[in-house]
């Protein structure tokens, strides 16, 4: 840390070996001229940067904001906030005195989405047809409730859109329940191939019982005439 005597030195030096110096602002290029004479008449123009505003300091680097908008596409307010933090990227904010430590949060992340204006993910989603879970539930048809348990089995596809609601992928991307020759390893398929197939069991036996009976009528032996349908005591007799 430089003392308040070390700065004194310095301007009493500066002093011997400095005639004039003489700035001149430039705010449309942000620069500014510096024309130094020294005690021997030499000149010298130098040229710095003109500091920016308080504002100007701790707004997000316009680079940053473009890859939150690609970002957006795939990942969540969360996710995103992660990925910015491994990249060591900083806020804004990191310029302002004792901020230099500063780290991208959820609420920053989505603070810069709603301020330049970046398309929400639910929209992104909602372009490219994923549907909400009541949308999802009628299009399959099935209710919501048996939805939740076909994408915990990976029959369906969900899309986070935040950190707690999702959007379901549409009929023509999801996976049907697959029967037992192509997907066993899946309970609920186990369960409607079983069913399946004690269907087709119990139609089977009804049909094998439809034709035993149907033979059985068949080969059954017909009366010749009438006469012999009537018993033996009740025949006229011969006069």
């Amino acid at each position: 840390m430089i003392r308040p005597c070390q700065i004194a030195s310095a301007r009493r030096l500066l002093a011997y070996i400095i005639e004039d110096v003489i700035l001149v602002k430039l705010p449309a290029e942000g620069t500014t001229r510096i024309h130094v004479r020294f005690k021997g008449g030499r000149t010298e123009t130098l040229t710095t940067q003109n500091p920016k505003p308080s504002a100007q300091q701790i707004k997000t680097d316009p680079k940053v904001v473009e890859l939150v908008d690609a970002l957006l596409d795939n990942h969540t307010y969360p996710e995103i906030t992660d990925i910015l933090n491994e990249r060591g990227i900083r806020p804004g904010g990191s310029a302002r005195r004792g901020q230099a430590d500063a780290r991208f949060t959820d609420l920053r992340v989505a603070y810069l989405a709603n301020e330049y204006g970046l398309r929400s993910r639910y929209d992104r989603l909602r372009e490219r047809g994923l549907l909400t879970r009541g949308e999802a539930a009628l299009r399959l048809p099935i209710c919501e409730s048996t939805l939740i348990r076909w994408v915990e089995h990976g029959l369906v596809v969900r899309h986070a859109y935040n950190a707690h609601t999702y959007l379901y992928d549409g009929p023509g991307s999801n996976r049907r329940p697959s029967t037992a020759a192509d997907g066993t390893d899946c309970p609920i398929a186990l369960r409607r191939s079983t069913r399946h197939a004690n269907q087709d069991a119990r139609i089977q036996r009804q049909e094998m019982q439809y034709e035993a009976t149907w033979l059985l009528n068949r080969h059954r032996p017909t009366p010749s005439c009438h006469s012999s349908l009537i018993s033996p005591a009740r025949r006229p007799r011969n006069t």
